[in-house]
C-alpha cells in the first residue's frame, strides 16, 4: 500500500476566519462502519482527505462534517471522548 498522508487544508481557503481555528483531518472519529472527519471548505483538500481515509479504512463510509463551531475547542475525535463517572 502506498504511504498515506492527511495533508491539512490551505488556511486561506477554509471557511473559518477565527485565528485559533484548528483545521485538521487527522482529528477524526472511527465508529461502526464509518469514519467521521472534518470538512473545512478547501474543496481540493477536503476531497484528498476523503480519498486518503477511504484508502486507509476500506469498507467504511467516510462522512465529512462542517465542524467550524468545534474547531477552536477541538475536533471530532476530541469532542466525542468518553467522560469518566465521578
Amino acid at each position: 500500500m502506498a504511504a498515506s498522508k492527511l495533508q491539512g487544508p490551505d488556511y486561506y481557503k477554509i471557511r473559518s476566519t477565527n485565528r485559533d481555528f484548528l483545521a485538521s483531518y487527522a482529528n477524526y472519529y472511527l465508529c461502526n462502519g464509518a469514519v467521521i472527519s472534518g470538512q473545512f471548505g478547501d474543496t481540493a483538500a477536503d476531497t484528498a482527505a476523503r480519498a486518503t481515509l477511504a484508502r486507509l479504512y476500506p469498507g467504511r463510509v467516510i462522512e465529512q462534517l462542517d465542524i467550524d463551531r468545534l474547531g477552536t475547542g477541538g475536533g471530532i475525535h476530541c469532542v466525542t471522548q468518553q467522560q469518566p463517572v465521578r
